[in-house]
């Protein structure tokens, strides 16, 4: 192996660290823990110095936030002398278009983000570093407390290679207006599909082009909800292995047919 990749691999090691202490901080444009925790990264043992990109760096346009991270890195730097952390300011954070061709070509940052949908990517790539050893408590605060959905997007069987951010979940969203309108009662909301179908079709019936239930499809919310619900449902949107589309499957059937009957049925 010749030099360029050794210190490429230190890099990654070090990434490993970074991204368990401070790096967490400033991976997610953040500075409220890393003052406390700069210290609890690892040091680099015996590898020289490394330098470490690290993206979402806030612009200069953003002059408060990217004060804030610049303190944390010059914190982390001052605990860790043989680390350089060298912010990059692109927007957005992943570009979708480069992404894969970066994984390839080992080019992304050497911390970086990604969407819960790339795991099996990001692992195919051999360009994930197991960070399981070095995230608690400690090092990440508030980390037993993370939803184990979302961990599970960053993690391979036991093995954790992310940390996440920016999480969201999906919920049903009700018109209280409407509800009490069709006579429903807004404080016992729906909670199963058949109690949505059927307090959807008392919202319908109240006419003037009112829908009983919606579900959000433009702008690749669609696909976006197709896959967590057909997760929720126990099946995969690609097979086992990552070489084909498995969302065809009865799972996804099922859902699509009940999205249709849905749609149809809650409309006047």
């Amino acid at each position: 192996m010749n030099r360029t990749a050794d210190r490429r691999r230190a890099s990654r090691k070090i990434a490993a660290v970074v991204l368990a202490g401070v790096g967490l901080s400033v991976a997610a444009c953040s500075s409220s823990a890393s003052g406390k925790n700069g210290g609890s990264a690892a040091p680099a043992g015996g590898d020289g110095p490394v330098t470490i990109t690290v993206p979402c760096e806030p612009p200069t346009s953003q002059a408060g936030q990217r004060k804030e991270w610049l303190a944390d890195v010059a914190t982390f730097e001052a605990a860790n002398p043989k680390i350089t952390v060298k912010g990059i300011d692109t927007y957005p954070c992943e570009n979708t278009a480069t992404f894969t061709a970066q994984l390839k070509a080992g080019t992304e940052p050497d911390i970086f983000h990604t969407y819960f949908t790339d795991l099996n990517q990001v692992l195919d790539s051999g360009q994930a570093a197991d960070i399981t050893s070095y995230v608690n408590d400690t090092t990440v605060p508030g980390f037993s407390d993370l939803d184990p959905t979302a961990l599970a997007a960053v993690t391979a069987g036991k093995t954790l290679y992310g940390l996440p951010t920016g999480i969201y979940t999906q919920g049903l969203i009700i018109n209280r207006k409407l509800f009490q309108q069709a006579g429903l009662n807004p404080d016992q909301p729906p909670t199963s599909w058949a109690d949505v179908e059927k307090d959807a079709k008392a919202i319908a019936a109240l006419g003037n082009g009112i829908y009983g239930y919606g579900d959000y499809s433009a702008g690749n919310n669609g696909g976006w909800h197709f896959s967590s619900e057909i997760d929720a449902d126990g099946g995969q949107m690609v097979n086992a292995d990552g070489s084909k589309a498995a969302f065809n499957s009865p799972q996804g059937t099922e859902i699509l047919t009940a999205l249709h009957q849905m749609r149809l049925s809650t409309t006047v």
